[in-house]
């Protein structure tokens, strides 16, 4: 991976992490109305770090397939590839879901609940990086300007629009 492709991947795990938490203490404040449904506080909290863990492995499994399909240059085998290793990863996540869904000390639907963290550490993403690392970046947008000239070729008639 690149090296903007593990900080974005980190950025979004870090999101992640902080969605599994919310969920965790609100398991917590909530512990009695979860066990008047017949929840433990227990299995809930290993469910929702079992999906956390789910996540992880799928955002990087998406992020070296994303980079391969992009390396590949051919759009026939990038969408072959991406369709293929996402059922894949669809597949494994359902066979992980029910083996641990099977055991009494992980709840399946905490863990599918806490699945979900991969749109909410998408979503939360951005408001991270302009947290936590945008002072980090300098300039920013002369570091993007100059990866489009790196990547597209510097047009020496453009005048900068659109």
């Amino acid at each position: 991976m690149t090296a903007s492709t593990r900080h974005l991947v980190f950025e979004m795990c870090v999101g992640m992490l902080l969605y599994t938490l919310f969920l965790g203490i609100l398991a917590a404040v909530f512990r009695n109305g979860l066990a008047s449904m017949g929840f433990s506080l227990g299995p809930v909290i290993l469910g929702l770090a079992a999906g956390f863990a789910a996540d992880v492995l799928m955002l990087l499994h998406m992020a070296v397939v994303t980079e391969r399909a992009a390396d590949s240059m051919d759009e026939q085998y990038a969408n072959r590839i991406t369709v293929v290793q996402s059922v894949i990863r669809k597949v494994v996540f359902i066979v992980v879901l029910v083996f641990l869904g099977s055991r009494p000390q992980v709840d399946a639907v905490a863990m599918i609940i806490g699945a979900m963290g991969l749109k909410a550490g998408a979503f939360l993403q951005p408001v991270i990086h302009r947290t936590f690392f945008s002072q980090k970046d300098g300039n920013g947008e002369e570091r993007i300007m100059e990866e489009r000239r790196k990547v597209y070729g510097d047009d020496e008639d453009s005048d900068g629009t659109g």
